[in-house]
């Protein structure tokens, strides 16, 4: 009877060491598998593909560490996809910008050329066609290269001291001839502020007067652009058409024009090297606008963009 009590427990030890070594071979093994087909995936260029195991072993360190790594390689895909897109955008866009002054210029050229336009009086005025779509091409190439630099974080630009106050005074000096074209009066600070800044003097008051020279273009005649200043920021509100809703998202993209007469002429790269003018300064700018009721511009430095910073 002891005996095959003995055979009998033997028997059990011996099945249930079995199922044991299963249980653990299948626990080891399986997790393995899936890390290795995700690998596998991985390799081939599939970065949204994860293990999604969960232990609180080595194993399950192993697969985090792999879907960690998924994780980073499908956003560093989707950036590239990004990038990819603005650049493809970015040609398609300075495509267009330069086919209708390169097809004037052509299309004039030819008919001089030709003896299709003989008369002295039409010869100037297509002469002068021309000269404007050459300014309009060079205005274009210079806003490219100075994006492009701008853009460029090896490229270095001044970084000297000076008073912001200085800058904005000048680039004030410098609409008020924009704006007596349209008799639009501009409202001063009221009082003088110093503030000592470090940057570019050249390159912030062009940042200054991007804005300043949009907001005179989109005002109507007669109105008045209000400029203010603090310690911590300058602000130039106008009364002119404002954006449409739809546009202020992208307002800041490069080629972005709203459908607005006012707007055909332009290159559509001024607000894009406005911000990045600011952001190699430090500046934040906040748009603010309703059509028909104008736009206000905020710069913003120092302690005031640090704390917006910590509340997003």
């Amino acid at each position: 009877q002891g005996q095959k009590i003995l055979l009998y427990s033997a028997g059990a030890a011996l099945v249930i060491s079995t199922l044991l070594s299963v249980w653990l071979s299948l626990s080891f093994t399986r997790p393995i598998s899936r890390m290795k087909a995700t690998a596998q995936k991985l390799s081939d260029g599939d970065y949204t593909a994860k293990t999604n195991l969960v232990r609180q072993d080595e194993i399950g360190q192993l697969a985090g560490s792999i879907d960690t790594l998924s994780g980073r390689l499908s956003e560093a895909q989707e950036k590239s996809r990004r990038q990819e897109q603005l650049r493809r955008d970015f040609l398609a866009n300075v495509s267009h910008e330069l086919r209708t002054p390169v097809t004037v210029l052509q299309g004039s050229l030819e008919a001089i050329q030709d003896g299709i336009v003989t008369d002295p009086d039409l010869v100037k005025e297509y002469v002068h066609q021309m000269l404007i779509e050459t300014q309009g091409l060079h205005r274009l190439v210079n806003d490219l290269m100075e994006l492009a630099r701008l853009q460029n974080t090896d490229f270095p630009i001044e970084n000297a001291p000076l008073n912001l106050q200085d800058v904005l005074m000048d680039a004030l000096r410098s609409a008020e001839r924009l704006a007596q074209a349209k008799s639009i009066s501009i409202e001063k600070p009221s009082k003088a502020i110093a503030v000592a800044f470090q940057g570019d003097y050249a390159r912030l008051k062009q940042m200054l007067l991007i804005v300043l020279d949009n907001a005179v273009k989109f005002s109507p005649p007669k109105t008045t652009l209000r400029v203010d200043m603090n310690e911590h920021s300058i602000t130039i509100r106008d009364e002119g058409c404002g954006i449409p809703k739809e546009d202020l998202p992208f307002i800041f993209d490069r080629f972005h024009k709203s459908r607005t007469e006012e707007n055909r002429q332009g290159s559509g790269l001024g607000l894009a090297i406005a911000r990045g003018i600011a952001e190699r300064h430090g500046i934040r700018i906040a748009i603010d606008s309703r059509e028909k009721r104008g736009t206000t511009v905020r710069f913003q430095w120092g302690q005031l963009v640090s704390s917006e910073n910590e509340t997003v």
